[in-house]
């Protein structure tokens, strides 16, 4: 069974680098990591899940992933709560149901022809741990349940909680860098500038459009930061 937390104690060569909430942007992530990032593989690169869904290219996004991880880039992924409902439903839905989910969520090229997941996706989506612990930082897609007795064991909490209230003293000096909730620009901004011990980092980089409920004009931009120097790292959406 795979580690449901990793621990990375030791800061690597070069630099440090986290992105969350890719949600089917695979142009937007290469852009990103290509071209603003300029990724070497001294470096190490966290992601924060939702790779899937939403976006027109959950399929290209774990592509990426896998020829980076294939040619030797220290690339370091989580699970989100997208791709933990995705292997639930496998295990859930009947065939019709299952094949009406993956349209509504826009996982087209995941499946093959019998609405199965792919081996080698299958055995991504499988493998992804709930959070990774640094010398200075946590890092989770959705943050940590403080109110329970035991935090960081709360796995599903790590997956789908919602404006969380951290309890200092449990961080032993480390910050909580996460995503879930698409954020505004500004506010990710102020958090990083504040030194703050949250810091949130998805700004619905899939939001390029009026929204009922969220500032579409806040938002649309794939984040990455920098743990090393808190660069925050900003690529428009360029689906």
């Amino acid at each position: 069974m795979h580690k449901k937390h990793i621990k990375i104690l030791e800061k690597p060569k070069a630099r440090r680098f986290v992105i969350s909430d890719i949600h089917g942007c695979s142009k937007t992530f290469k852009a990103l990591v290509e071209n603003k990032i300029q990724l070497t593989k001294d470096d190490h690169l966290f992601l924060l899940g939702d790779y899937i869904d939403k976006g027109i290219d959950s399929a290209g996004v774990i592509d990426y992933i896998l020829y980076l991880k294939e040619n030797d880039f220290q690339v370091f992924p989580l699970m989100g709560n997208h791709e933990f409902n995705l292997l639930e439903a496998t295990q859930e839905y009947n065939e019709r149901m299952f094949r009406l989910f993956l349209k509504i969520n826009k996982c087209k090229g995941i499946v093959d022809e019998k609405s199965k997941i792919k081996p080698h996706y299958l055995a991504f989506f499988k493998s992804l741990p709930y959070y990774y612990e640094l010398e200075d930082y946590h890092l989770v897609h959705a943050g940590f349940d403080f109110r329970n007795e035991k935090p960081f064991e709360n796995y599903k909490a790590m997956l789908e909680i919602r404006r969380f209230q951290v309890k200092i003293e449990l961080l032993k000096g480390k910050k909580i860098v996460y995503g879930h909730q698409p954020t505004n620009l500004t506010d990710i901004q102020k958090s990083i500038a504040n030194y703050a011990p949250l810091i949130p980092l998805d700004n619905g980089c899939v939001y390029t459009k009026p929204h009922k409920v969220l500032d579409y004009k806040q938002l649309g931009n794939l984040c990455s930061l920098n743990l090393n120097s808190l660069e925050l790292i900003i690529q428009k959406n360029i689906e």
